[in-house]
């Protein structure tokens, strides 16, 4: 098998190689510490000028369709520069990736032209919680249809990018009647939904751009139409 990289794959690497040592080697120190976020956020933006997050993402959402290989060159090399761009730059990929696959098409042209194109510095991949981590099917947040809204109580641990994330993928169990993993639904909820709140950063020894908090929702109330595939199958997408 010829593993040699074609001129689409080394030119995307070389373009990441670039952006990584003039933009963010000279503050990598300055981001892992406690400042720096309004360059990180900026640097963000630029990332998705060049079309760093939405790398496997559709054109006609604004994304790159670049394939995995280019995906693994270029976040290689952001990551070799700035640990906190590139963790930022990796879940805001996958949250683009999973809307893509799962969405309905008009959650995919309200979304992802927004995360591929920076206006939404970020996305956030909500699962974990303090009782499930590795066990993800043992979550508690829960989701109950109040007429032409879903009402959403609970809490997520270790969310990255929350603090400026523009979308969350949210998993919340929506029917207990089911076994363990079978009653859980998939919800996009948007930064300013009511009841959405998001707690102080962790403390970290490094990569403190890259902000990681806990998401609250209280009575958080979201349209009918944001949950996200099929009810009670959310699982699957986790």
């Amino acid at each position: 098998m010829d593993m040699t990289l074609n001129d689409d794959q080394l030119m995307i690497q070389q373009m990441a190689k670039k952006f990584a040592q003039s933009e963010l080697a000279p503050v990598a120190d300055q981001l892992s510490g406690d400042g720096g976020r309004e360059i990180f956020l900026a640097n963000l933006k630029k990332l998705a000028e060049l079309g760093f997050m939405g790398l496997n993402i559709d054109g006609q959402y604004g994304g790159t369709e670049a394939g995995t290989i280019i995906f693994s060159l270029a976040i290689t090399e952001i990551a070799k520069a700035c640990a906190s761009t590139a963790v930022t730059m990796s879940v805001t990929n996958m949250v683009a990736e999973v809307i893509q696959v799962v969405a309905c098409e008009k959650q995919k042209e309200k979304y992802l032209p927004k995360l591929c194109s920076g206006e939404y510095p970020a996305g956030c991949f909500c699962l974990t919680e303090t009782t499930a981590g590795s066990d993800p099917s043992n979550m508690k947040t829960n989701a109950i249809l109040d007429g032409d809204e879903w009402v959403l109580n609970g809490s997520k641990q270790f969310i990255t990018s929350a603090e400026y994330a523009g979308v969350f993928v949210v998993w919340a169990v929506t029917d207990k009647s089911l076994s363990r993993g079978k009653g859980i639904s998939c919800f996009l909820v948007e930064r300013n939904a009511p009841g959405l709140s998001i707690s102080k950063a962790e403390e970290k020894m490094g990569q403190n751009a890259s902000a990681t908090n806990e998401v609250v929702f209280d009575d958080c109330r979201i349209p009918k139409d944001a949950l996200m595939g099929e009810l009670n199958q959310g699982f699957k997408v986790a």
